[in-house]
């Protein structure tokens, strides 16, 4: 078999963390103790639960960064791996504490509480990074962290001619040097009215669409949906109702089966569609990463619900 279509398709550069998530009745109030209902232990990270979101919809991915060796990296390496996301290119640092956190989800109002820390492991340097998978990659998708090896990755995926999604969630330090390299760009809608100023997510995506000119923008707002962007003008993409359970990790798996639909070719409403199909079933149970629908998964939830994939 020739060897570049074992290559990773999409590769990601970005978050990649340990996650003890607990569910609670109610959260506790302060200096009070309450009982558990029931704990996981899980990987995360907006960059790193993308991965394994277009892994479980059955596209080849990879995670390119650094961890440490300690008991909350070893898990996470071996996460990926448990999800079918390539590691080749993982840097384990000896000594290194990874990014870490703890998650409270209220059984009573289904949203969370996240307790977060960074630890001390470096980004990978310029160096450390695999270029002969990033030549190879279709996408690349990064999250605003690990900016510099992100941009510069950017950069070598460009030249080959390969795509850049970027989860635009946070707005730190740097990241407006990332936005011009978007060919995906999608923000939150918090991220983008925050960016631009405009009191509207409309507003704001025509801003962010005019001044970085990516191919798509799409901004994410939850369970009302979003907004579309591109060449054809701006337009709204529905979301699908569930009783929500969990939604934790629900706007990663929106970004990796965003990219996923890239990879099989569906065009930006289609891809949205998909998307939001995904991000709908990931809440409807417990986990960041098990609740991840499948790609068979995914289109029959969308053929209930009266829409049919024009690929199929």
């Amino acid at each position: 078999m020739d060897e570049r279509k074992q290559w990773p398709q999409i590769v990601g550069i970005g978050s990649s963390v340990y996650d003890t998530l607990m569910v609670t009745p109610r959260f506790p109030e302060e200096d009070t103790k309450i009982q558990g209902i029931e704990t996981k232990i899980q990987g995360g990270g907006p960059c790193a639960t993308a991965l394994v979101a277009a892994s479980k919809l059955g596209v080849r991915t990879a995670y390119m960064g650094t961890l440490g060796d300690d008991p909350f990296g070893t898990f996470m390496k071996a996460d990926f791996e448990k999800y079918g996301v390539d590691t080749r290119a993982v840097i384990m640092v000896p000594g290194g504490v990874s990014f870490h956190s703890v998650v409270l989800l209220s059984r009573e109002s289904a949203s969370r509480t996240c307790i977060w820390n960074r630890g001390t492991v470096p980004p990978p340097e310029k160096g450390q990074l695999d270029l002969p998978m990033l030549m190879h990659a279709k996408i690349l998708h990064v999250d605003g962290h690990m900016l510099e090896a992100a941009m510069y990755a950017a950069q070598k995926v460009h030249e080959a001619g390969g795509k850049v999604s970027y989860d635009a969630g946070g707005t730190y330090p740097g990241v407006e040097e990332l936005l011009p390299m978007a060919d995906y760009l999608i923000p939150s809608e918090e991220f983008a009215r925050k960016m631009t100023g405009a009191d509207a997510a409309e507003e704001a995506a025509e801003i962010l669409y005019r001044c970085f000119r990516p191919e798509v923008l799409v901004i994410t707002e939850g369970k009302k949906g979003g907004i579309l962007l591109d060449g054809q003008g701006l337009r709204r993409y529905e979301s699908y109702p569930v009783e929500a359970v969990d939604t934790n990790g629900c706007g990663d798996t929106f970004h990796g089966a965003f990219a996923a639909a890239k990879i099989y070719g569906m065009d930006n409403d289609r891809a949205c569609r998909y998307a939001s199909a995904a991000a709908a079933m990931k809440c409807m149970r417990l986990g960041a990463r098990e609740a991840i629908p499948t790609d068979s998964a995914c289109r029959a939830f969308l053929r209930d619900r009266g829409v049919v994939l024009e690929e199929e």
